[in-house]
């Protein structure tokens, strides 16, 4: 995305924009970062590697695009973390805890230097499974070369929740539940009449599913989770407090 999109706004639609050079060239060292990222990780997995796909996102100018790219290194950081578990290899575990780091600076720069916001949600970070990691990606993928191997997760419907609590996808939400993560904690808040209740304005950003099951640690991808996730930005002041989640 960051390659992408410096192609697309020079150093003069960046000033437009209101940001100073500066900025356009720590993103670009961001985008070599990725791309070393990439490269990396491809040849760890030798022939196992997937081809790069087409990837079209939301952007229509410099402040949209900085806004996305924050919210897509918060989800690079919940997807090293959420994958932390399942790696077996203690090599591999370096590997993806020195990228995860990095990640979480990136972020923590978008979010703040760049965005004027804060730098860290809570406590903690909040990690993602690989389904709602690659749900996420899914809705900016146009095409993937027809030679990449079959991956072996699935992309959930799209889950969105409005500011009055409706709740909206292409699967029935009536008498459902949101899980919602921040951090560590997760909890679900029930349906009723299309809006969910109860729902939390965690600070910062968390994460919320569609599930048929109340009690949050019985979720499971394979299992109940319906729809999602739908991302949660709350932007708070260095005024507030940051406790964890009062669920």
């Amino acid at each position: 995305m960051l390659t992408l999109s410096l192609e697309q706004f020079s150093a003069q639609d960046f000033a437009a924009a209101g940001f100073p050079d500066w900025v356009r060239g720590r993103i670009s060292q961001i985008a070599g970062h990725e791309a070393q990222h990439v490269e990396l990780l491809s040849g760890a997995l030798g022939d196992a590697a997937t081809k790069p796909c087409t990837y079209k996102f939301p952007v229509t100018d410099v402040k949209s695009f900085t806004a996305l790219a924050t919210i897509i290194e918060n989800v690079g950081v919940s997807a090293y973390l959420g994958a932390a578990s399942s790696i077996t290899d203690p090599a591999y575990v370096t590997v993806a805890g020195s990228i995860l780091t990095t990640e979480a600076r990136h972020q923590a720069w978008l979010g703040s230097a760049v965005q004027k916001g804060a730098a860290w949600s809570g406590p903690e970070d909040t990690p993602l499974t690989f389904d709602s990691v690659y749900s996420i990606a899914a809705a900016f993928i146009t095409e993937c070369p027809s030679t990449n191997p079959a991956l072996p997760v699935k992309a959930f419907p799209a889950l969105a929740i409005a500011a009055d609590g409706t709740v909206t996808s292409t699967v029935d939400v009536e008498g459902k539940f949101i899980a919602v993560y921040s951090g560590l904690v997760a909890n679900t808040f029930p349906i009723q009449g299309g809006k969910v209740q109860g729902f939390p304005q965690v600070q910062g950003i968390s994460y919320a599913i569609l599930t048929s099951e109340q009690d949050a640690t019985k979720i499971s991808d394979d299992t109940n989770v319906l729809a999602g996730p739908f991302i949660n930005f709350n932007v708070f002041n260095s005024k507030t407090a940051n406790p964890a989640p009062a669920f």
